[in-house]
């Protein structure tokens, strides 16, 4: 059974190797000062991941003007660790979508 291949976004896969990466091998595709609707503009599916970790009101008008760090901290939730998340979705969709671009 083939895998199931999400599409995550908008983002440029030509130029997937220009964002940062941690550690983990995970790259950076957002950050907890990016804007809870540009993470959503850019990367659509990122709703998925947000609803799952708690975060309802990615339809909210806050969520234009509102920080990803912002939005942890009305939510209860750890930045750090929603980011990671977010990140290592991203990472596992865009970078998937980039090498079968490639090939």
């Amino acid at each position: 059974m083939a895998e199931e291949i999400y599409n995550a976004g908008n983002a440029d896969l030509e130029n997937i190797n220009a964002f940062p990466v941690d550690e983990d091998g995970i790259i950076q595709y957002v950050n907890k000062d990016m804007l809870i609707g540009d993470i959503l503009k850019q990367y659509p599916d990122a709703a998925l991941v947000l609803m799952k970790c708690g975060m309802h009101c990615i339809t909210c008008s806050v969520s234009t003007y509102e920080s990803l760090d912002q939005a942890c901290a009305v939510h209860g939730l750890y930045t750090d660790d929603i980011t990671k998340v977010l990140n290592d979705f991203l990472t596992q969709t865009l970078a998937g979508e980039a090498a079968e671009a490639q090939e």
